[in-house]
């Protein structure tokens, strides 16, 4: 029996109870404002997860609990090409992490993924009954009630965090006072006590741990609660997320429709013109309009100063990608470890390159010197 509709009609909770209750085998397919995710189910437990947010990559993962380098997982990503071996296998193979690291941190990847779609205000869904899933993944047997509790249960917390914490553009201080009075801290308190300077805003400190927006919106909210930390600007002027039409218009970006695109994020903008997804996608769409394809085997350098750069106004992902430029890496390395899409990284660094902050070159071949490109 197929099932399909809106996620405003009908809740994840209720979706996730029926498919374990029929003891359903198939995929759910989730289309969010941003982001498609396509959960397998055997006989009523989930088995994996697939998404197409790069923040929710192993290789992302893995990062964060600093099981792996950059450089590592760069790496491995261009063996996986050639190879054509799971990541987590061929990390394996390398003695960089053991088998059951890898089972923990997939199963935590999964849930975590599951858990994010609760948080969407706006989605819709369709269920393919008995189809395979088609996911090259390690696969799992999650009983659906825990995750169906947890969600709802993050759900309520987000509406909590969101009166104080509104939303990516917030901005928090430390209370240094406030924080000797309370040592030893627990690591994770310390580590993003550490990581705030009063100018840093949400969105950033996000990219910077690879941690879920969920967790650290979480942790930030619990030290407000415990008058460790003081809200600068609590944000909230980025807009919500207008129905289905952000989906839409990623759908024609997807399809290189790029005019179509164009003029549905026209119509966004119009009715929500500080609307940040929106913002950035169309910027995107301009950028592959002007200049068709960036040629990922450049290497991208810093064509100012270390000292401008940390004076220049920057955009989180912005700074993220300048802050990997190191002459050595392609785009290509590059784009692989970051946490999110390669069009929109595309689109980053030929704007970087217009504005004069970056310049790329061509791989030098043999002995010959590498001439820079603007």
């Amino acid at each position: 029996m197929a099932l399909s509709g809106d996620l405003a009609t009908m809740g994840l909770e209720d979706i996730f109870q029926w498919l374990a209750v029929g003891k359903k085998t198939g995929v759910l397919e989730l289309r969010g404002p941003l982001h498609t995710k396509r959960v397998a189910f055997h006989e009523g437990r989930i088995t994996s997860i697939w998404s197409s947010d790069p923040r929710e990559y192993l290789g992302q993962y893995l990062l964060a609990f600093n099981r792996i380098t950059e450089e590592q997982l760069r790496d491995a990503l261009a063996a996986q090409e050639d190879e054509q071996q799971l990541l987590g296998r061929i990390l394996v193979n390398r003695q960089l992490v053991t088998e059951a690291e890898i089972r923990r941190i997939v199963q935590l990847k999964v849930e975590e993924s599951i858990y994010d779609t609760f948080l969407w205000n706006v989605g819709s869904f369709e269920f393919h009954d008995g189809a395979p899933s088609h996911q090259k993944s390690m696969l799992l047997s999650l009983d659906v009630t825990g995750i169906v509790l947890e969600g709802a249960r993050r759900l309520d917390d987000w509406k909590r965090i969101r009166k104080v914490v509104k939303g990516g553009d917030a901005v928090l201080a430390p209370i240094p006072e406030a924080i000797a009075e309370r040592l030893p801290l627990a690591p994770e308190d310390a580590d993003v006590l550490s990581r705030l300077d009063g100018t840093k805003r949400v969105d950033q400190l996000v990219l910077d741990m690879r941690m879920p927006e969920y967790k650290v919106n979480k942790l930030l909210f619990d030290l407000h609660e415990k008058g460790l930390v003081r809200i600068i600007s609590s944000g909230g002027n980025l807009g919500e997320n207008p129905s289905l039409q952000l989906q839409r218009a990623r759908a024609l970006v997807e399809k290189q429709k790029l005019q179509e695109a164009q003029e549905e994020l026209r119509r966004i903008l119009q009715d929500q013109p500080r609307h940040q997804d929106a913002s950035k996608m169309m910027t995107m769409v301009q950028d592959m309009l002007e200049e068709k394809a960036l040629d990922q085997e450049l290497i991208p350098e810093l064509a100012v100063s270390l000292d401008e750069l940390m004076t220049t106004s920057l955009g989180p992902n912005e700074a993220f990608l300048a802050t990997r430029v190191n002459g050595l890496w392609s785009i290509k390395d590059i784009l692989s470890i970051a946490p999110f899409e390669q069009g929109e990284c595309l689109s980053i660094f030929t704007k970087l390159i217009k504005r004069g902050i970056l310049k790329v070159s061509k791989p030098a071949q043999g002995g010959d010197q590498p001439g820079a490109a603007r």
